[in-house]
């Protein structure tokens, strides 16, 4: 014991206390007045890292630096007279400051005071306090800030907590919604039935909603009932097992997918209406212009004089003029509704672009323009593709380089194959001109519907503004690319790649030598089903230069009962007639005979109007205005896989 211990019965009681104040976790220690150390236990020195003997010499001035000498003995007087729990900070031997928690009283033994004093470190304790009290207020701080509503609900469906969100989304005060059911939110024909499904969850641990958004109508103070996505979580603390709801308003969604569907109808039948529109104009258009240039391509002018056959090729100029502007704004708009479909068909590339030569070669050798061109030997002849937008393409181009060049100049197509893999051959065609050229500005316009690279030229050289960009929408449509370079008044280079699959040699195929003995090598019963009186003509007059004996019938109608009179092999039929359509009479005709032959002779061309035909069981289908070679080729094609009659 400490020599400054003066009282024998001091020193048998803190023998007594000795064994248990060792086994104390808090460190103890004991002071007198001046705050010496008169005795403390080793978990103390231990604390203030000091051996037990050091510790036995220190005052409390050694580790607690925090105030002057004389408070610090003011402070041990107070705390003899009136017991005290505190914190502050003590220092240890290697000068470490740690957080202390003091639990001191004052005792009295033969007149004199001391002090007893309990330490603990709370460092640990302090800091994790902190902690806590930090994530507790960012939690807080998230709860309420939150743009969703959360109710917290203990297991009886009582309301502990509501987020400010909460508040507002519902209209209540907290002290209106805290302690309440949070059946308070819900109409009455849910409310009825929560507190069941709460207890059966409870009770068999079977969950229907926990973790699975899902949308329900929730009501607010003021009675108004709107639409919410809920979603639940749980939690087990001490004081039992908590859900969390969290609630959002999806008025505004509910009210834009309402408005979507709305949208996707009027928009849907904006569309039907378009296509109906589309149909009805293909029709209408297609049918005088039937008139016309099929007249005009029976025309005889053998007898004609000079001046005579001066005007109708004129006649015969402005019409094909006139049903290229027809099939620009027709086929512009079927790209633009989704209506266009690409053929691919087994055809003779250099046949077509031949054919497209011919056309425009007539053009440009009246003002001196010399077109050459130039195929790559390893180009296959026979490819699959879309034939008939390929030469569309080509036409529309090459027709523009003539149109602007200058007189005798040059222009020159090629077409070079840039790639062969598995099957598949990538073609590269380019139309060079030295004609006007453009700016990059007017580049820029080109490929954009209605529009020309300036104004001036529709004035001057005519046409829609819509070729180039039909164009590259077709190319597109069909996997290629278009593109352009040019130079103000030098000159223009149109470029378009496309991927074409490999062709086979093709059977037999109309051509004009074999159109003379059609009939005889292919002889058929013929029914022209038309309406239209020129039509009729027409149609007519080029069965009868195939050879071929027409029988005409006015409406669908008509056609029914003649073929129950005389079995028909070969029948052409329109479409839209009075009466009775064309659909439905072929329908008709072929429950009679399945073997028949119907070809559909029409005005409308869109795809649906085809693939209608098709699915009735037609077996061709040749748009107005009709060529001769069309009526020839199937003809020839669909004969010869059908022994005739």
């Amino acid at each position: 014991m400490n020599k400054k211990f003066k009282s024998t019965t001091l020193k048998n009681e803190i023998h007594l206390l000795s064994n248990l104040i060792e086994n104390a976790s808090d460190g103890i220690h004991i002071l007198n007045k001046n705050g010496d150390v008169i005795y403390c236990s080793k978990v103390f020195a231990e604390l203030l890292g000091y051996d037990y003997h050091e510790a036995l010499t220190l005052n409390v001035r050694d580790w607690d630096r925090k105030f002057p000498v004389e408070e610090l003995l003011n402070i041990i007087q107070d705390i003899i007279k009136s017991p005290r729990l505190f914190h502050t900070r003590h220092m240890r031997k290697n000068g470490e400051i740690f957080d202390a928690e003091i639990n001191a009283r004052g005792f009295e033994i033969d007149g004199i005071h001391y002090l007893y004093a309990s330490t603990r470190d709370v460092t640990v304790f302090k800091r994790d306090a902190l902690e806590s009290k930090k994530n507790s207020a960012k939690l807080q701080s998230i709860f309420h800030t939150m743009p969703d509503a959360v109710f917290v609900i203990n297991a009886e469906g009582i309301i502990e907590s509501v987020n400010e969100k909460g508040l507002v989304m519902f209209k209540y005060e907290e002290s209106e919604l805290i302690g309440k059911n949070i059946s308070i939110l819900m109409p009455p024909e849910h409310s009825q039935h929560h507190d069941g499904y709460l207890q059966r969850y409870i009770a068999t641990g079977t969950a229907h909603i926990l973790g699975k958004p899902r949308e329900l109508k929730a009501v607010k103070k003021t009675g108004e009932v709107f639409p919410i996505e809920l979603s639940v979580g749980e939690a087990t603390t001490e004081s039992g097992q908590l859900f969390t709801g969290i609630i959002r308003d999806i008025t505004w969604q509910k009210s834009q997918q309402a408005a979507l569907i709305e949208s996707e109808k009027l928009a849907k039948s904006a569309a039907e209406a378009k296509s109906l529109f589309l149909a009805n104009m293909s029709h209408e258009i297609r049918t005088p212009m039937n008139g016309i240039i099929g007249t005009l391509s029976l025309f005889k002018d053998d007898n004609l004089s000079t001046k005579q056959r001066e005007m109708l090729t004129t006649v015969r100029s402005c019409g094909e003029s006139l049903l290229t502007i027809i099939n620009d704004i027709l086929d512009f708009s079927k790209i633009e509704s989704g209506k266009l479909q690409i053929e691919q068909v087994n055809f003779d590339l250099r046949e077509a672009v031949h054919e497209v030569l011919l056309l425009v070669s007539n053009i440009a050798s009246k003002r001196g323009i010399s077109i050459h061109s130039h195929f790559t030997d390893t180009i296959p002849q026979y490819l699959v593709g879309d034939v008939v937008r390929i030469r569309q393409i080509l036409m529309n181009i090459l027709s523009n380089a003539i149109k602007f060049s200058g007189d005798s100049d040059d222009i020159w197509l090629n077409v070079i194959l840039l790639s062969e893999q598995n099957g598949k051959f990538h073609l590269k065609f380019s139309v060079k001109d030295q004609g006007i050229g453009m700016t990059q500005e007017e580049q820029s316009r080109l490929f954009v519907a209605f529009s020309q690279a300036e104004e001036g030229i529709t004035r001057k050289y005519g046409g829609t503004g819509l070729g180039l960009s039909i164009c590259a929408k077709l190319l597109e449509l069909m996997g290629g690319s278009i593109s352009v370079e040019s130079e103000k008044y030098i000159g223009s280079t149109f470029s378009f790649e496309l991927p074409f699959g490999k062709g086979a040699l093709p059977k037999e195929k109309a051509t004009k030598d074999n159109y003379d003995n059609l009939s005889e090598k292919y002889p058929h019963q013929v029914l022209l089903v038309e309406d239209n009186m020129i039509n009729q003509i027409i149609a007519q007059t080029m069965l009868e230069t195939l050879g071929y004996y027409v029988t005409i019938a006015n409406n669908g109608q008509e056609a029914i009962d003649l073929f129950k009179l005389h079995k028909y092999t070969l029948i052409f039929m329109d479409m839209q007639m009075p009466v009775m359509d064309g659909i439905t009479a072929t329908a008709e005709i072929l429950k009679l005979d399945s073997s028949a032959l119907v070809i559909a002779m029409t005005a409308n061309a869109l795809n649906e109007d085809k693939e209608k035909c098709l699915n009735t069981g037609m077996k061709a289908f040749i748009t107005k205005p009709i060529q001769l070679n069309e009526i020839a080729r199937a003809i020839i094609h669909f004969s010869a896989t059908k022994p005739s009659n």
